[in-house]
């Protein structure tokens, strides 16, 4: 056995173990620095992915306060102009104000004053130009056409979000 052994060239031996021990401790080093790269990279990821939740809960909020806000401004004008008294006066619907005090209570003031004769009063027999022929807009028509805003902008808030979601969704990896 003592003769087998002297005859393996030891240097070569060695020299291969050395080899094979630093390739090896290189493979491992070289591993571990892609690894933490890829740890580093996917944290940022995270932190950037937590950022936009965060961004878009907050927008979400705000929305939501925004939309409480309109929705209660609504209710607040729509309870003041159903407190106040509907008259039809020359075709058109206006909302009268009743008249609170000493005028009122004594008389001496209509509660439904009388249009005044004045320059800007339409002629009882005016010729409507055919390009410009305006129909009258009532009040009821107005909140309604506010309410339909309204209404869409909501449904416009809504869909955007909802947008902004389905985006989120596709565009993470």
């Amino acid at each position: 056995m003592t003769g087998l052994l002297s005859l393996l060239p030891w240097r070569w031996i060695t020299s291969a173990l050395l080899c094979i021990g630093i390739f090896a401790s290189g493979y491992r080093f070289g591993q571990q620095g892609v690894e933490q790269a890829w740890d580093s990279e996917r944290l940022q990821h995270q932190t950037a992915a937590l950022q936009q939740s965060l961004q878009v809960a907050q927008v979400q909020t705000r929305q939501e306060r925004i939309n409480q806000e309109i929705a209660t401004d609504h209710d607040n004008k729509k309870s003041i102009l159903a407190s106040r008294p509907v008259v039809l006066r020359d075709g058109a619907l206006s909302l009268c104000v009743q008249s609170r005090g000493s005028f009122g209570s004594t008389g001496d003031m209509p509660n439904i004053p009388e249009p005044a004769a004045s320059a800007h009063g339409a002629a009882p027999n005016a010729v409507l130009d055919p390009a410009r022929v305006e129909e009258p807009v009532s009040c009821a028509q107005l909140a309604r056409d506010a309410t339909e805003t309204t209404l869409m902008v909501l449904s416009f808030q809504r869909w955007y979000v909802e947008q902004s979601k389905a985006q989120a969704l596709t565009s993470e990896p």
